[in-house]
């Protein structure tokens, strides 16, 4: 009897693991969540000794990229507000024509380089006021300050050849002289580099007086000019033609005369100077007054204007230098207009 308890015993005790199982079997399946591929996997500890793991590589930076020249702000070139610009500073700059003559009188000065420069003269006969006249006031109204009377009028073509040496015709034409002109100016020195324009000009004329036959001549000059301060431009020459002539000398007579001159011109004004030359013959054919002009001149971008009063009629080479039988009292009025290209 024994036996068969301790037997059921056994078997009971036997059966209780499988009757577990099959409880834990019979459990609703729960499902597992789904693995999270966002987050990155957690590497495994490294378990290898010191010695063996593998130093990292240091980082480098990455290189700086240097902006360009033109992005970078020049200090020098910055503008100051405050400061301003000196307005005189550009009164003989580029913006202005080249100071290549002061009234009818050359200077030292040479056309640019392939630029030309075109001038018109005029100069009236009649004085402006006459004191021999019975009535010189009336007079004054009368003829129009001058210009009713014979007029001289000249037109001139300069070309710039090379650097320092340009070339010029001017042809003046009035009621007794036609004059033609040829020349060739060499601009030796420059006052940016020595501090003084020097230049030799030479040419020939040919001209026609009423009544007589044709004539020409040879004719040069020395030119000196300095521009002080940029506000006072002075040129002083010798002039020297070998066949002059004026209103009171023919084209039978074939006297030289050699003469010198002085012109000035003052700036009062980036657009407004004032203007005057003389011209006093010293050798050979020479009539008893120098011969002076003065005048007012415009200055616009690449034009000038000049109202020019003086006591000769004469603007070329060979009867400039020759002076001249007005007196200074019967002053003639005329004008000159630069164009430069």
């Amino acid at each position: 009897m024994t036996n068969i308890v301790f037997l059921a015993l056994t078997l009971t005790l036997a059966a209780e693991p499988a009757v577990a199982d099959t409880a834990s079997d019979s459990k609703p399946a729960v499902s597992e969540p789904a693995a999270d591929t966002t987050k990155a996997a957690v590497p495994a500890p490294d378990t290898r000794a010191p010695e063996t793991v593998p130093t990292p590589a240091p980082r480098v930076a990455a290189p700086v990229v240097k902006p360009s020249e033109n992005d970078i702000e020049v200090l020098s070139e910055v503008v100051d507000l405050q400061q301003t610009e000196d307005p005189a500073a550009a009164w003989y700059g580029k913006g202005f024509p080249e100071r290549i003559r002061i009234l009818a009188l050359q200077t030292a000065r040479a056309v640019r380089k392939g630029g030309f420069d075109f001038v018109i003269d005029h100069r009236a006969s009649t004085p402006i006021y006459n004191r021999a006249g019975g009535q010189p006031w009336s007079d004054m109204g009368n003829n129009l300050l001058g210009l009713d009377g014979s007029i001289q009028v000249g037109l001139g073509l300069r070309y710039g050849i090379i650097e320092g040496l340009d070339a010029g015709i001017y042809r003046a034409g009035g009621s007794l002289v036609d004059t033609y002109e040829l020349d060739v100016r060499y601009q030796a020195l420059r006052q940016e580099e020595v501090g003084l324009d020097l230049a030799g000009r030479v040419g020939a004329t040919w001209f026609a007086q009423r009544n007589a036959e044709d004539s020409s001549g040879f004719y040069g000059q020395l030119l000196a000019t300095r521009l002080i301060a940029n506000r006072l431009l002075l040129s002083v020459g010798a002039l020297y033609h070998s066949n002059s002539t004026n209103a009171t000398k023919y084209n039978q007579d074939k006297k030289y005369s050699f003469g010198a001159a002085a012109g000035a011109e003052l700036r009062l004004a980036a657009p407004v100077s004032v203007d005057a030359e003389v011209v006093s013959c010293v050798a050979g054919y020479c009539s008893k007054n120098p011969a002076f002009s003065a005048g007012l001149k415009y200055f616009t971008s690449r034009h000038t204007f000049a109202l020019v009063c003086g006591n000769t009629q004469y603007i070329t080479a060979d009867g400039y230098l020759t002076n001249t039988d007005t007196p200074w009292k019967n002053l003639v009025i005329g004008f000159n207009i630069t164009r430069e290209y």
